[in-house]
């Protein structure tokens, strides 16, 4: 376990010690890049593309609902796949994500590949951190999250979670942004097969809400554009805060045996007046 942990410190170091480069990634966000956009439309086109990297950077619990053990760890290696709205609208030359990527022609799949390491504590709780890397830039997530289950393993009923995180973007002197994610999700698990004494194969489904909060600002200087927030007290005049607020719901499963466990999910988040975002989580965990 301590070997873990310290790998796991290791990778979050890594990250935040990066050189800087002159030549960005072609995936990298370029706040700078709205320079280009007429004056007016500046605003607009940053609270897009801030929104929907807000509901890609935190996905929803991707595991069976059920809290690990107080003896209990485990090291899952995810892949989190969404598909943003980087097609020009009609009419239009360029999407909000055109002009604020790094090399103009933004991809409608972003791909989030990382680790996250959740540990278990008594009465059903259990703490986690996760690393991840927006493929094709020079950009990272780190975030850390807790988790209450109250009646975790009763075979009577069904398991509830309650879960709180925070997840930021690093990697980026252009861009401060992040989010904040409640999430209750619901789920049971069947076992399929014994061995022996021993609990073989297990199948676990789950499905839940999460609502999401997030923040965003330019870590440059581009006339028209400002900061944004879903906390009140933090949003900048004119901004309205009920635009960084978002629901998602999600459904998925795992299937488990012995120390390994297979989990495949899809979620959909609803912001404010802007359309749907969807996204696919595949990962693979390995309990200690």
């Amino acid at each position: 376990m301590q070997r873990l942990v310290l790998l796991f410190v290791a990778l979050a170091t890594t990250l935040f010690a990066l050189p800087s480069a002159e030549a960005a990634p072609p995936y990298d966000v370029r706040v700078s890049g709205l320079e280009k956009v007429e004056a007016s439309r500046r605003q607009a086109r940053f609270d897009f593309v801030a929104r929907e990297i807000a509901m890609t950077i935190a996905p929803p619990p991707t595991f069976a609902v059920a809290a690990l053990g107080m003896y209990e760890g485990e090291l899952a290696f995810d892949n989190r796949v969404s598909f943003i709205h980087s097609a020009p609208a009609t009419g239009e030359a360029t999407s909000a994500w055109d002009d604020l990527t790094e090399s103009g022609e933004a991809d409608s799949v972003s791909f989030l590949p990382g680790v996250t390491l959740r540990k278990g504590l008594p009465y059903g709780f259990e703490v986690g951190g996760r690393v991840s890397w927006w493929a094709g830039s020079r950009q990272f997530l780190v975030g850390g999250f807790g988790r209450f289950v109250p009646f975790g393993n009763w075979e009577k009923v069904p398991d509830i979670g309650l879960g709180l995180g925070y997840v930021g973007l690093v990697g980026n002197d252009e861009l401060e942004t992040g989010t904040m994610h409640l999430d209750l999700s619901i789920g049971y698990t069947f076992k399929l097969a014994l061995k022996g004494s021993r609990p073989g194969t297990r199948f676990s489904p789950f499905a839940g809400y999460q609502f999401l909060q997030s923040h965003a600002k330019p870590g440059v200087t581009v006339e028209e554009v400002g900061a944004v927030s879903g906390w009140a007290d933090r949003a900048g005049l004119g901004v309205d805060p009920r635009s960084f607020r978002y629901h998602r719901g999600f459904v998925g499963m795992e299937v488990r045996s012995g120390g390994f466990a297979f989990r495949a999910a899809f979620d959909a988040a609803f912001p404010r007046g802007a359309p749907v975002l969807a996204g696919l989580n595949v990962s693979i965990g390995l309990r200690f």
